[in-house]
């Protein structure tokens, strides 16, 4: 199981960082508010229900809107892993904070508010839970056991590989839920800040090509007969 000791300090130490990061990025979150109110001409905050599955931790999550309203709800027949379809309706610099990963930012006030961790599983939308939960009753069942709170950067968002789907996802779910520590979240942070740093930030609708990293060779850490 996960470092009992360390969990228990986690979500002090996800405060205290917290509190710190947004101290230092409020002035590029105003800035980033302000062009996006240009160019999408609305408010550019977006607040979504999301959660581990429909009754796991769900909650609601803060995000900046990069894509335009006249965008269409269902896109790529239900794959929630790839949606590039969806990529005309994101501005040039809309889609610049998706490859950075800016448009997380506001989750910070997430985490503040002891809904979130910095390092977690991937919380997902209600409607792609229901994709899941339709395509995939096996694996989304299994993700009724993590305890671990969601994540604004995890295992899967910086060593997963989409291509895989859903055992993917769930293989570093039930890594992370099992072997959370102080070095498992060291070595995400510095992935996430290399991803940012570089632009290389990867989600469904800009999908980059899988090149290989892992955090090292996973194994299934539940069987998943019982689910």
């Amino acid at each position: 199981m996960a470092n009992k000791k360390y969990m228990m300090a986690k979500s002090r130490i996800d405060f205290l960082l917290s509190a710190v990061i947004l101290l230092v990025a409020l002035p590029v979150m105003l800035l980033i508010t302000i062009v996006l109110t240009i160019i999408l001409r609305s408010f550019p905050v977006i607040i979504q229900k999301r959660g581990l599955t429909e009754a796991n931790q769900v909650f609601k999550i803060y995000k900046f809107k990069t894509i335009k309203a006249n965008s269409p709800n269902q896109t790529n027949k239900g794959n929630i892993f790839f949606k590039s379809d969806l990529s005309q309706y994101v501005p040039t610099f809309c889609k610049w904070l998706r490859k950075t990963g800016l448009d997380e930012l506001p989750q910070i006030f997430n985490v503040l508010m002891g809904e979130m961790s910095l390092v977690g599983p991937r919380p997902f939308t209600i409607n792609d839970l229901e994709i899941l939960k339709n395509k995939y009753p096996k694996y989304y069942r299994a993700r009724n056991i993590i305890t671990t709170k969601p994540g604004i950067t995890g295992m899967w968002q910086v060593f997963g590989n989409r291509n895989e789907g859903i055992q993917n996802l769930l293989d570093h779910d039930l890594y992370y839920n099992e072997q959370a520590s102080l070095w498992v979240d060291l070595r995400i942070l510095f992935g996430t800040v290399f991803l940012i740093s570089s632009g290389k930030h990867t989600d469904a609708i800009f999908p980059s090509v899988y090149d290989g990293k892992e955090f090292k060779t996973l194994s299934n850490t539940q069987t998943l007969t019982n689910y």
